[in-house]
C-alpha cells in the first residue's frame, strides 16, 4: 500500500467533535461518522496552497470543478448530469433541511423510513412540520425498504419522502427494483423524493454497484433531489461541501429560493479540497476501501462470536449496525460506553436494541475496542 492507514493520529487537541464527547476518559470514540485517517495528501497540499493567498473572500465553484464532478459521476455510474442541475451547499444535513423547507407546505408531512440517520428526523421538526415513520424490514440482519408499508402509509398529507442509499446506519444498498418501486409509489402519490447518497463511493461489497435514484428514469429525475459530497469518501466532513442535483427546474428554483438568507456559501478551502479529492484522490480511495473491507471483516467475524450480538456485513459505508436485542441490557449503548467503547446509541436512529460503530480507524484501535467488548460480555 502507498498510504498508511495503520498510524494512529492524535486528535485530542484539534477540537474534534468525535473525540471531545469522551474527553478525559479512556473511552474509544466510535460513534460519529468521520474517519480517524489522514485525508489524501493532495487535499492537504491544495488547502495549504490556497491558504498562502492572503485574501479569503466569498468564492464560487469553478467551471473546472463542475466538469470534474460531472465526469466523475458519469464514470462511476453512467448518470449524465447537466451543469444547471447542480447547487453547491455547505453539507448534506443543510440540504435535508432546505429540502424540507422547499417541498413541505404548512401542515404537510415527510415520510421517513426508520431506523435512519437522526438529521432526517430532525429536519421536519426544525421546520415545524410533521413526519410519519415507516419501519424498514430487517431480513436476517439486512435492512431493506418495506414497500407495502410505504405504499400504505404515504397518504394525501405527505409531500416528501426521505431516502438514504447506501443506508445509514444499516449499510445496505438499494436494488434497482427497490428504487423503481419507490419512484413509482411517490410519482403516483405526487411525493418528491429526497435522496441522500453521500456514502455512494464507499462500496465494500464489490458484487454491488451504486445506482443513483435520479438516473433510473425521467420520472425519477423530475421528482427528486439528490445529495452527493466528498466528505465521507475523503474524510473532509469538517470542510462542508456538498451538491444538490435537481433536474426539475421548478424544484431547483424553489430550493435556491429556500436557501436565501439562511444558508452560507461554501467556503474557499472546501472548494479547493473537493477539487483536489476528485482530481487526485482515487488511488487513496481505492486503498482506503481495501482497508475498510478488512476492518469490516474483522468486526463481523468478532461480533458474531459475541453472546447476545449479531451483525450483518455492511455492503457499503464504514458504519456497522449491531443487533443487541439478545443482550440482557436496558441500554446496550450505555453498557458498551461504560466498558470503554464509545458507540452510537441505536435509539437516536430509531431502535434502542442496536448500536452503531464506526470502524474507519486503525486496525489496532478496532481490535482494542473489540477486546473491550469481549471482556465486557464475559
Amino acid at each position: 500500500m502507498n498510504y498508511n492507514f495503520d498510524t494512529f493520529i492524535d486528535r485530542s487537541n484539534t477540537q474534534s467533535l468525535k473525540w471531545l464527547r469522551h474527553k478525559g476518559s479512556d473511552v474509544i470514540p466510535m460513534w460519529l461518522a468521520d474517519m480517524d485517517f489522514a485525508c489524501p495528501p493532495e487535499v492537504v497540499e491544495a488547502v495549504k496552497k490556497r491558504a498562502v493567498h492572503p485574501i479569503y473572500g466569498y468564492t464560487e465553484a469553478s467551471d473546472e470543478l463542475k466538469r470534474i464532478f460531472i465526469k466523475r459521476v458519469y464514470e462511476n455510474s453512467g448518470w449524465k448530469i447537466d451543469p444547471e442541475w447542480i447547487i453547491w451547499l455547505p453539507g448534506v444535513v443543510v440540504g435535508l433541511n432546505v429540502a424540507c423547507r422547499t417541498i413541505l407546505r404548512p401542515g404537510r408531512m415527510a415520510a421517513i423510513p426508520s431506523p435512519i440517520y437522526p438529521p432526517f428526523i430532525e429536519a421536519p421538526h426544525n421546520m415545524n412540520q410533521g413526519y410519519l415513520i415507516t419501519e424498514l424490514e430487517n431480513i436476517e440482519g439486512r435492512l431493506s425498504l418495506d414497500l407495502d408499508s410505504i405504499d400504505t402509509l404515504i397518504d394525501d398529507d405527505v409531500d416528501l419522502f426521505y431516502f438514504c442509499n447506501p443506508h445509514n446506519p444499516g449499510g445496505s444498498m438499494a436494488s434497482l427494483d427497490e428504487i423503481n418501486s419507490i419512484v413509482e409509489i411517490c410519482n403516483t402519490k405526487n411525493v418528491v423524493i429526497c435522496s441522500d447518497e453521500i456514502h455512494s463511493e464507499i462500496i465494500l461489497d464489490k458484487s454491488k454497484k451504486h445506482i443513483h435514484l435520479a438516473q433510473t428514469s425521467d420520472i425519477a429525475a423530475r421528482n427528486s433531489i439528490t445529495f452527493l459530497a466528498p466528505s465521507k469518501s475523503f474524510n473532509i466532513a469538517g470542510l462542508e461541501c456538498a451538491s444538490a442535483i435537481i433536474p426539475n427546474k421548478e424544484i431547483r428554483d424553489n430550493f435556491e429560493a429556500s436557501m436565501k438568507g439562511i444558508v452560507p456559501p461554501v467556503n474557499i478551502f472546501a472548494y479547493e479540497a473537493t477539487m483536489a479529492a476528485y482530481k487526485y484522490g482515487d488511488k487513496w480511495l481505492h486503498e482506503l476501501l481495501q482497508y475498510l473491507k478488512k476492518n469490516r471483516d474483522i468486526l463481523v467475524e468478532n461480533v458474531n462470536t459475541m453472546p447476545g450480538l449479531s451483525l450483518y456485513p455492511p455492503e457499503a459505508t464504514y458504519l456497522a449496525w449491531i443487533d443487541c436485542s439478545e443482550l440482557n441490557a436496558d441500554s446496550p449503548a450505555k453498557f458498551f460506553i461504560e466498558s470503554g467503547v464509545g458507540v452510537a446509541d441505536g435509539s437516536e436512529f430509531g431502535d434502542k436494541n442496536f448500536i452503531r460503530i464506526n470502524f474507519a480507524c486503525p486496525e489496532s484501535l478496532l481490535l482494542k475496542a473489540l477486546d473491550r467488548m469481549k471482556e465486557a460480555l464475559g
